[in-house]
């Protein structure tokens, strides 16, 4: 009976170590994904704020600039939808910053699956907030566009670069919706390539956790 219990003993501790360098493995291995993915994230956040910046510095002018009245409107949601594009992406890098190393293992884990899983969502819901509202005003200005003269407005870099004609209408419309397929697309693949397998290995280094209990 003696040595059939030390067997026992023998093979548990045998598997908790194996479950310890097993874990030891993963964590090692997600700590190095966790760091690129984060500074990916990063480095998303600072080129999307600046771009939006910049598109609400643009249409600031276009609205300044432009005399017709439905492009107008369009301008000032354009920026409304810079502002909101802002708030999202500065929210995002503040999830992303907020990192406490002095919690425990398992409580520094359930801070980053939260982390991911915020990205995941915010990834594949990106046709709703990101592409789509974009395009609604992207349309909405080209289609505002009118003929210079019934204005007496003369800007020959707005003419030479507006779509005034229906044909020319026509073509950037059809442009940005391939262009905004794609940008789903994009945050798509994204999401399936970069944070899921993360939020996997989270799941399994957790589940070491627990097992090594």
């Amino acid at each position: 009976m003696l040595e059939q219990e030390l067997k026992n003993i023998w093979k548990n501790s045998s598997e908790t170590a194996q479950i310890s360098i097993e874990t030891d493995r993963l964590v090692k291995e997600f700590d190095t994904k966790m760091t690129n993915i984060q500074k990916k994230i990063r480095k998303r956040d600072v080129r999307e704020i600046s771009a939006s910046v910049f598109g609400i510095l643009l249409f600031s002018y276009f609205v300044y600039e432009i005399p017709f009245t439905i492009t107008k409107l369009s301008c000032f949601l354009s920026i409304l939808w810079f502002i909101y594009v802002i708030y999202k992406f500065k929210k995002s890098n503040q999830k992303n910053s907020s990192e406490n190393l002095t919690l425990p293992i398992k409580e520094q884990l359930d801070h980053k699956k939260q982390l991911m899983q915020h990205q995941l969502k915010l990834l594949n819901s990106a046709g709703y907030w990101y592409a789509g509202p974009s395009f609604i005003t992207n349309f909405i200005f080209i289609i505002g566009l009118e003929n210079p003269a019934d204005y007496n407005w003369t800007n020959s870099i707005a003419e030479n670069l507006l779509p005034l004609t229906f044909n020319a209408k026509l073509g950037t419309i059809i442009g940005l919706g391939v262009f905004y397929l794609i940008t789903i697309g994009v945050h798509k693949i994204a999401a399936k390539k970069d944070v899921q397998p993360i939020l996997k290995t989270i799941e399994d280094i957790q589940q070491q956790l627990n097992n090594s209990n």
